[in-house]
């Protein structure tokens, strides 16, 4: 076999044309581009390079100034990156963070209301899809940042919650990112997507696992004050829930959110972020249990510490809006020693004088919660010696003063009335409070809150409690005014009513607000209150109507204005109001004309002396009838008799005298003139009524002991029954036989008709006065008997039958049942006259003065019932 040898190096025969391969490929361009249409254009290259230059440029331009990116957006940048998908596919990082870098800028000078649904649905699709997708740092920030500006749209914040994928990226971020941008765009798109959610949704969001509360907490203390300025914002936002269920359920979480708060305001009170850090903190110290860590772990002492030791460089400002905190954890009594003992009170106080015209809110509330601990109130009161009561008035007096504030100095001012009365009483009439008030009130809403209102209202209301000052406030009519005036103002408020009527009732005893009242439509506003759709305004309206009833001017007014006929109207429509029906009887039971005219009776208790007492010969089925007949100038077809014992000789004023020209005329001589009264004098009741004490006192039947003038005697009441009723039968008896109880025949009515026409005829009216009746049956004798036995304190009542045209009189006997405890005379004895209950008919035609079981035969055969 022959040895092969390999060859080491073969001659090349062939070469190929170098000249032909360079003809064939393309040479490198250098182009000298001026215009930015032909740079955008360069956009759609497929060359790195290419792209990396004409970015580099665009971006270059864009640095330069504002107004070019507005040129940008009139060349369609944004649609063409839009176009070209933001290069999400580009390989070349850079040109990814080229891109969003541009894509940012223009969205910064964009309205995001401006753009059409379709683009901004395609920029949150093309971001919402980078985001996912990418892993470089910058590029993250950039989309943060993008996302961070459309959720300025709260559809887009409600896009990304429903997005699970995008969220749980988006959570992780936050909770792992270095980048100080990317968290401060992240922690600000936390912030917007809290706000637009219900609180369900947010205790849903925020408890999720995943979420970053602990990064968002250790970050109130980072070095860059975007990032702590946006947790702040997030953690006040969250800190309104520290619940079981929220995301500071767990006690390590609310005392590390604390702790941070506390470092962050001590390592810098004078910060810029100071504010914001304590209105932070002052959210969370809502919470009970937030504040008990706060107290627990000295937390409060490390800020009062650094507080004292900054307070003399602190602005005014700032050291009263650190004081927020403060006015939080007041609300809480167990810890009100502490702060007292820390001073807390006088920094309250400082705040309240040294602000002009009035401190923040808070600083009142904060004394206002304060003023629940003993010392702090004494030293608050002693304060009233520098005008702390005086800068008070003065805030809630001015309009110029936010309207919350003005409502916390009038509720503290009550808070004093309250727990010091005495000296804050006679610091606020010294202040001329009256005058105050009036013009306070008189600023009316809306200038002046519900809230305001119901405390002025609140203080008129304690320093009526002291008689001298309720006459203070009584003398200063224009204060009764007003609140008369903005009672007709305020029916939109049932609450601000309510209060308005109840205000009124603890002034209402001086005479000065009564005429004050009476003159400034008080009536007007009583009937459209009774006729309200709120039953707590129905129910005030009749509580004042019962408080009011006990002046004789309101009794007038309620009768002669209507509010009576609206009261008895509208019963149906208040079946829930429990006070409508009393306001009626209260009425009612201090004008007996009235009552007997609608209920037909009158009880015990229902007194006719001291007043007019009309009763009609007519039963009226409407009583406004017999109102139109009393009020107006006429006069009714039957004779309406009228009790008084107090009115000796007409008034001069009451007599209506009627022209010459009106009268019929006559051949006889004499003066033709005459005159009619509707009030008219009864010169014979007075003797009858004293005739009767004569001859009680005969019999020693006198009035009831004082020590028991409220309650009745048993034992002489048949008697004086006996006497009334005989002096009633010689009064009455003129021209009329004497009839037996079982005869069927009926008294001589006509006899009776007859005098009354004759009487009618002398007084040329039909109200006849009661003492000239000298002929009567049951109707005119039972009346007769009422008004006597009203007169000496004996019980009786006045019943109209059912056909109306017979009257009776029932007084109570205790029933003499074996073995009854109820009917004792023992018992009876002393047993109040509302408690009575009538028993038995009192005779006055028949057997004159027997006195008939009710029900019995000798009482059905009296009222012709057998």
């Amino acid at each position: 076999m022959s040895k092969v040898t390999k060859k080491v190096y073969e001659a090349r025969s062939i070469y190929p044309d170098r000249t032909k391969s360079e003809e064939k490929s393309f040479t490198e361009v250098n182009v000298l581009v001026k215009t930015l249409d032909t740079a955008l254009l360069l956009l759609s290259s497929k060359e790195e390079c290419v792209l990396l230059t004409v970015f580099s440029h665009i971006m270059d331009f864009a640095r330069r100034q504002d107004e070019n990116v507005l040129e940008l957006k009139e060349h369609k940048m944004l649609e063409v990156l839009l176009e070209k998908q933001i290069f999400i596919d580009s390989e070349n990082v850079i040109i990814r963070r080229f891109a969003l870098y541009l894509m940012n800028a223009l969205m910064d000078n964009t309205d995001m209301k401006t753009l059409e649904p379709e683009t901004t649905e395609g920029i949150l699709e093309v971001a919402y899809s980078f985001y996912l997708q990418e892993t470089d740092d910058f590029c993250i920030e950039y989309l943060s940042h993008l996302l961070n500006m459309c959720l300025r749209d709260p559809k887009v914040a409600q896009g990304i919650v429903e997005n699970l994928e995008l969220l749980q990226k988006f959570k992780a971020v936050i909770a792992t990112s270095e980048n100080p941008d990317t968290i401060h765009n992240s922690i600000e798109a936390v912030h917007k997507i809290l706000l637009i959610q219900s609180a369900e949704e947010m205790l849903e969001f925020t408890t999720l696992p995943d979420f970053p509360i602990d990064r968002i907490i250790c970050e109130v203390t980072s070095k860059y004050q975007e990032i702590r300025l946006a947790a702040l914002k997030v953690l006040k936002t969250l800190l309104v829930d520290t619940g079981d269920q929220s995301a500071f359920e767990p006690l390590h979480r609310c005392f590390h959110v604390l702790e941070q708060l506390v470092k962050a305001f001590c390592e810098d009170p004078q910060g810029p972020d100071a504010v914001e850090i304590i209105e932070v903190l002052a959210t969370a110290l809502r919470s009970e249990k937030m504040t008990k860590l706060f107290f627990e772990h000295n937390l409060f002492d490390l800020i009062v510490e650094h507080l004292k030791d900054q307070i003399d460089i602190l602005s005014l400002e700032l050291r009263c809006t650190i004081i927020s905190i403060f006015a939080e954890t007041a609300k809480y009594v167990q810890y009100l020693v502490r702060m007292h003992t820390a001073e807390i009170t006088d920094m309250f106080l400082g705040c309240l004088m040294e602000n002009d015209p009035a401190p923040a809110t808070f600083v009142i509330l904060g004394l206002n919660r304060m003023a629940d601990n003993p010392d702090a109130l004494r030293r608050i009161v002693t304060e009233f010696d520098e005008g702390a009561l005086q800068k008070l008035v003065s805030i809630f007096q001015s309009p110029e003063v936010i309207i919350k504030t003005r409502e916390q100095a009038a509720e503290f001012i009550n808070r004093l009335l309250t727990g010091a009365y005495r000296d804050t009483a006679g610091e606020l009439m010294d202040l001329d409070i009256p005058g105050v008030l009036t013009t306070t009130i008189q600023q009316g809403l809306p200038n002046l809150s519900i809230d305001l209102i119901l405390s002025l209202l609140v203080i008129v209301e304690s320093l009526a409690q002291n008689e001298e000052y309720r006459t203070v406030l009584g003398q200063h009519r224009p204060l009764t005014e007003q609140i008369a005036q903005l009672l007709m103002r305020s029916y939109a408020h049932s609450i601000l009513v309510n209060n308005i009527f109840r205000c009124l009732c603890t002034i209402v005893d001086e005479q000065d607000v009564r005429e004050v009242l009476l003159e400034n439509y008080i009536v007007s506003s009583i009937k459209r209150a009774l006729k309200s759709l709120s039953n707590l305004v129905k129910t005030a309206v009749t509580n004042f109507i019962l408080q009011t009833t006990r002046f004789s001017e309101f009794i007038d007014a309620y009768i002669d204005r209507g509010i009576l006929e609206v009261l008895m109207l509208f019963q149906k429509h208040a079946f829930c109001v429990s006070t409508w029906g009393p306001a009626i009887e209260s009425i009612l039971s201090k004008c007996p004309t009235m009552k007997f005219c609608i209920r037909n009776c009158l009880t015990f208790t229902d007194i006719t002396a001291g007043k007019d007492f009309y009763v009609s010969r007519k039963k009226f089925d409407d009583f406004r009838t017999f109102q139109d007949i009393l009020r107006n100038d006429c006069s009714p077809l039957e004779a309406v008799l009228v009790v008084n014992f107090d009115r000796l000789e007409a008034d001069e004023a009451d007599l209506m005298r009627v022209p010459s020209f009106c009268l019929p005329m006559s051949d006889g001589a004499g003066d033709h003139t005459w005159c009619y009264c509707k009030r008219p004098a009864d010169p014979h009741l007075p003797k009858y009524l004293e005739t009767l004490n004569q001859t009680l006192m005969m019999h020693g039947l006198v009035e009831n002991p004082p020590k028991v003038r409220s309650a009745i005697d048993f034992d002489n009441v048949a008697k004086r029954t006996k006497i009334i009723a005989e002096v009633v039968h010689n009064v009455m008896n003129d021209n009329l036989k004497i009839l037996d109880l079982n005869s069927t025949e009926e008294c001589s009515r006509h006899a009776v008709r007859c005098h009354l026409q004759e009487l009618r005829y002398v007084y040329h009216t039909n109200f006849i006065p009661l003492g000239v009746v000298h002929s009567g049956c049951q109707f005119e004798r039972a009346i007769l008997f009422k008004a006597l036995a009203d007169q000496i304190g004996l019980p009786c009542t006045l019943e109209r039958s059912v056909d109306g045209r017979m009257l009776y009189n029932e007084v109570p006997m205790p029933l003499e049942i074996d073995k009854d405890v109820h009917c004792d005379k023992k018992t009876l004895q002393f047993m109040p006259w509302r408690m009575l209950r009538p028993t038995h008919v009192v005779d006055l035609m028949y057997n004159v003065g027997d006195l008939y079981p009710m029900q019995s035969r000798q009482a059905l055969q009296y009222l012709r019932l057998y």
